[in-house]
């Protein structure tokens, strides 16, 4: 019988050691959970996303396929690792809420793995039903269903904590780039106001900004892209959702969001051939997500203005909940 944990153990291990090479260490890492699965979410039904009414929780494949994007998979295990190791110093026992957990629970697996013998118990949070089977199935082919392991297949949006149920660490990366089309805003909210104040949050704080990009030529006949960023519009964290930005509607039980207006001058768009929005993410303390390094921070382009007359331009920014929710934008 294949040894599935022990092979596990050796790969998710070589994460921790500054010396290794992640990126082949992640690729063994998709590998082995792909085969643990018997390759079930290659199926036609896996390719399906699920349409909520705050987002979409996509396909059991495309989940799976995160794992992918290798310096943002690297950087949020890191980020998890210190805010473990900060936690296991101040408490007995911790308590950890994965929400939107894939069929691999892919970011909190190797530390279920790593930290075995430490009480530390997980709940394991995802809506998606094909997903959910997936994960269960993973757990149990890997022998760690004894290790104090909740499933929970529910809308994180939704979920709503039993009595005494505080989690430590609540992680969730339910997003894309600009904090397009899937559920993390609202996820986070739901977590957010149920969570007491140690809680920690990873990713820590999502930004998104409103920047230009232009072209320069950095030798003969290559060019590359370069961006500014002008005005932040929007934020996720646990300070923001304190404040006045962040409006639900208790009558119409509904969360909403202030607009905002962003002037870009004459200056700042003489040398700009686009708008864009940039997405900024603090995993946790010093591990961060900047532009271009994962697939969640490539700007996402919004309009062309390399033939820009006007003097300036404002652009009316406001997120916006719903099936679709998004950065809304109106140019002026």
């Amino acid at each position: 019988m294949i040894n599935f944990k022990k092979e596990l153990l050796h790969i998710t291990s070589q994460f921790f050691e500054e010396t290794s090479d992640y990126s082949s260490a992640l690729k063994e890492y998709k590998q082995l959970l792909f085969r643990i699965s018997n390759e079930a979410i290659n199926n036609v039904e896996h390719r399906n996303n699920v349409q909520l009414e705050n987002g979409v929780a996509i396909g059991t494949l495309w989940a799976a396929n995160c794992l992918d994007d290798l310096v943002r998979t690297h950087k949020f295990i890191r980020g998890i690792e210190v805010a473990i190791q900060e936690k296991i110093h101040q408490k007995d026992s911790l308590h950890i809420l994965y929400a939107g957990t894939g069929p691999f629970a892919s970011l909190i697996l190797p530390f279920i793995l790593k930290y075995a013998d430490w009480n530390i118990t997980y709940t394991l949070l995802e809506v998606n039903p094909l997903s959910f089977e997936v994960l269960k199935s993973t757990i149990k082919k890997l022998g760690l269903e004894t290790n104090n392991i909740n499933f929970i297949n529910q809308d994180a949006t939704k979920y709503k904590f039993p009595k005494n149920f505080s989690p430590d660490i609540i992680v969730s990366e339910t997003m894309q780039r600009a904090l397009d089309s899937e559920q993390q805003v609202s996820v986070f909210y739901n977590l957010m106001r149920q969570s007491n104040s140690n809680t920690v949050f990873i990713p820590e704080k999502i930004t998104l900004t409103i920047g230009t990009g232009s072209s320069e030529n950095s030798k003969p006949g290559i060019q590359q892209k370069y961006y500014r960023e002008h005005d932040e519009v929007f934020e996720v964290s646990k300070e923001a959702m304190k404040s006045n930005d962040w409006l639900f509607e208790k009558t119409l039980n509904k969360l909403g969001f202030t607009e905002k207006h962003t002037v870009l001058k004459e200056e700042e768009l003489s040398t700009a051939s686009e708008i864009v929005v940039m997405t900024d993410i603090t995993i946790y303390k010093n591990e961060k997500l900047i532009i271009n390094e994962s697939g969640l921070t490539v700007p996402k382009y919004i309009k062309d203005v390399s033939n820009n007359k006007k003097e300036s331009l404002t652009i009316k920014s406001q997120y916006v909940i719903g099936v679709n929710p998004k950065l809304d934008l109106k140019i002026v």
